[in-house]
């Protein structure tokens, strides 16, 4: 907001203006329409603009609802430190380049190359992938941490090296070779296996699932999936991992808040209504110590500037498969990594999941911004950074480090 004053100099009268105090400013990328937060807790001026109208009934995307918790993120950081933050609300159809740049840092919870490839074809995916790679626009996920998230065989071999346990995993790499990758399937032993594309990939894309013998009696199959897919240079092939009744194995994702575990919540293989916040016990337990294990592999990946730095929001799938031979009656193993850009699945934690992450984006932008100047970035208004940054942390700090 700029405000004008008039000054009168040898009779003649002048407009001047005086440039608003400078803030921090936080862009945040939104566009959920699958992640409400639970009803009635919803910002009581949510902007128009930011609600997902006509989402509910059998036509709703995933969770469907008005009020998704990346915009309410994003509402309530704005309200909380009014006088020195300003936070810019991106919606994905409004991002580009040269609206980061006028940001201090921007916080990314829904566009990305996946998205934007899905809903608008490859040419926007390789311009929102020109976004991630240029640390000059202060977007975070950085691009090698969220690389290593949407290239499913870095994190899956590294987590495996590390004593992790993972689906047993043939990685075809340089193009999919089907009488090749049919000898691998048969030396397997595996009956009916499921081939997906391994990187930059959602909603089942590149994928393709059925019986081995069927590939070995029609090997027109395996090359017609080969052809269709020429582009894609890297799979993952999985057996098919079934519960006991035949049925996929369901999940526990383990979310984690600024580097601590949270809060987990159970979803059935199966039927997409069955979920709710995982209940006390072994399994909740088994879960969550092997996803802090993952996360610990996650840590050494995330990075600022080169360096080493906590994710805002990390989840981490667990897969579970009830069995009777195993000491606790089931079997957990890592399934995926995601990063901020996500689903959060707020209406099934057990506190305010938009005031909790609020805060923590207040700490982690901070945070972020004051190692960009450290690095040596160039960063608009830098001169009064260093000072908004100070005062930030001294109510952050008077706050036990929440804002």
């Amino acid at each position: 907001m700029v405000a004008k004053l008039a000054v009168r100099r040898g009779g003649a009268r002048l407009s001047t203006r005086r440039k608003a105090p400078a803030r921090l400013r936080v862009g945040v990328i939104v566009g959920k329409v699958f992640d409400p937060i639970p009803q009635g807790t919803q910002d009581r001026n949510f902007p128009r603009r930011f609600k997902v109208l006509n989402n509910t009934g059998p036509r709703a995307s995933g969770w469907g609802g008005m009020f998704q918790i990346d915009a309410a993120v994003a509402l309530r950081v704005a309200r909380l430190h009014p006088d020195l933050l300003a936070v810019d609300i991106i919606p994905a159809k409004e991002l580009s380049a040269a609206r980061l740049r006028r940001n201090h840092v921007t916080l990314n919870f829904f566009y990305d190359v996946v998205m934007a490839t899905y809903a608008e074809g490859r040419a926007r995916g390789k311009s929102v992938h020109s976004l991630f790679r240029n640390p000059r626009l202060r977007m975070w996920p950085s691009y090698n941490y969220y690389d290593w998230v949407c290239t499913k065989p870095r994190y899956m071999k590294q987590c495996k090296e590390a004593g992790i346990p993972i689906i047993d995993t043939i990685f075809v790499e340089g193009g999919l070779q089907p009488a090749r990758l049919l000898r691998q399937i048969r030396a397997k032993g595996w009956d009916r296996c499921f081939i997906k594309a391994a990187s930059y990939v959602c909603f089942g894309n590149g994928a393709c699932h059925g019986r081995t013998q069927d590939w070995i009696d029609d090997p027109s199959i395996l090359q017609k999936f080969a052809s269709e897919n020429r582009e894609v240079k890297d799979f993952l092939v999985q057996p098919y991992t079934l519960k006991p009744n035949g049925k996929v194995f369901d999940e526990v994702r383990n979310f984690f808040i600024n580097g601590q575990w949270s809060y987990s919540v159970y979803t059935d293989g199966t039927d997409d209504d069955a979920v709710y916040e995982q209940k006390p016990g072994p399994l909740k337990e088994a879960t969550r110590h092997l996803s802090e294990r993952a996360f610990a592999e996650v840590l050494k990946v995330a990075d600022w500037h080169g360096k080493s730095v906590v994710p805002l929001v990390c989840r981490i799938d667990v897969g579970v498969v009830p069995d009777r031979t195993a000491p606790k009656g089931f079997r957990v193993f890592l399934n995926e990594i995601e990063c901020e850009i996500s689903t959060w699945l707020p209406r099934y934690c057990p506190f305010n999941l938009c005031h909790a992450v609020a805060d923590a984006a207040v700490s982690k932008s901070v945070e972020l911004v004051e190692r960009s100047l450290d690095a040596g970035r160039r960063l608009p208004d830098a001169a009064d950074l260093r000072r908004i940054i100070q005062l930030l942390k001294v109510r952050l700090d008077g706050c036990g480090g929440d804002a």
